[in-house]
């Protein structure tokens, strides 16, 4: 007869096999696993030293690739502008070691550089808006391009922003014309000192910075917006608002032969400010694009483009798959 103590010995000797068992399959298990991971990681490892190789091969290439456009640039763009005047501006955030290097290449392409001036970000500070408004009044309303638009009021239901107004002074000293009447149509020249006076007005209230200013009329204007923001905003469509105005103001009415918008290549996507030039009915269809301008590939671009424009043709351009290809076909 089996009694108690046979099946406590029996169930206690299976629950020790089992714990052996346990013990014994853990502990080859997890160097079977440790192994395993152990491989996956040095295979990772080794992929992303690879990785590394091929990207510091690809970023060498890209540097070989700008040196040679680089270097090529002032060849591939000789003459293009030969005969003409060109403004630089400068927009609030934008590069400006590429607007100084746009600058030389629009000297090697035969164009002479009237202005280099960059706007400040105080334009758009609306606590600024008194002293922007007194910087203006400094200046005869007849050199002033501003001073044919509509003036802010407490009256009117919509009052003209002194941003709006202060933006039309500066693009008319720029290219030395301003609207002919009060409707902001057509142009008519002011005189060198004129244009002069109005950037001096400005500049001295910390408005904007003038690196080089010429007494010869531009009759083109390249203006160069800042990289496009993380995400938008109202702040930022209000901004572009002001830009967009602005290059109306430079080209609208004959007052130029033409303009360029240029801008790194971030700017050709939404929220950036070439993407909202091109979503404007009428800055479209009357001011040219070109991205990558922060690269020596966009600058030739750049030229391209403005001696498209001064032949009287828009286009927009560049290498981020813009609707008319890279670059404008002048031949």
């Amino acid at each position: 007869m089996i009694d108690f103590r046979y099946h406590v010995v029996s169930i206690v000797a299976v629950f020790l096999a089992l714990t052996v068992g346990l013990v014994i399959g853990s502990s080859y298990l997890s160097k079977v696993a440790y192994d395993e991971l152990n491989n996956q990681l040095s295979s990772l490892r080794s992929q992303n030293q690879a990785l590394h190789g091929t990207q510091n091969e690809l970023d060498a290439q890209v540097r070989d690739r700008d040196s040679l456009i680089a270097a090529l640039g002032p060849d591939a763009v000789a003459g293009k502008l030969s005969g003409h005047a060109v403004a630089v501006v400068m927009l609030p955030g934008a590069d400006g070691s590429a607007g100084d290097a746009l600058s030389d290449l629009l000297g090697k392409a035969g164009a002479v550089v009237t202005d280099e001036v960059t706007l400040k970000s105080g334009l758009l500070d609306p606590s600024q808006a008194g002293k922007l408004a007194a910087a203006g009044a400094k200046v005869p309303a007849a050199e002033r391009g501003g001073a044919q638009l509509p003036s802010p009021s407490s009256s009117s239901s919509s009052p003209t922003p002194f941003p709006v107004i202060a933006l039309a002074d500066i693009a008319g000293a720029v290219v030395h014309r301003i609207p002919a009447t009060t409707s902001g149509v057509g142009e008519q020249k002011i005189t060198d000192q004129a244009s002069q006076d109005v950037l001096t007005a400005y500049s001295d209230a910390g408005f904007l910075e003038v690196k080089a200013a010429g007494t010869t009329s531009a009759d083109l204007v390249v203006v160069l917006a800042p990289p496009a923001p993380s995400s938008g905003s109202a702040a930022n469509d209000a901004a572009d608002t002001l830009y967009l105005g602005f290059l109306k103001d430079l080209t609208g009415g004959g007052r130029s032969l033409g303009a360029v918008l240029a801008g790194p290549a971030s700017s050709a996507a939404s929220p950036g400010l070439l993407a909202a030039a091109l979503k404007d009915g009428w800055v479209s269809k009357n001011v040219s694009t070109a991205d990558s301008a922060d690269q020596p590939s966009g600058r030739i671009i750049t030229v391209f483009a403005l001696a498209e424009a001064a032949s009287g043709k828009t286009g927009h351009y560049g290498l981020t798959g813009t609707a008319d290809g890279p670059l404008p076909d002048l031949r």
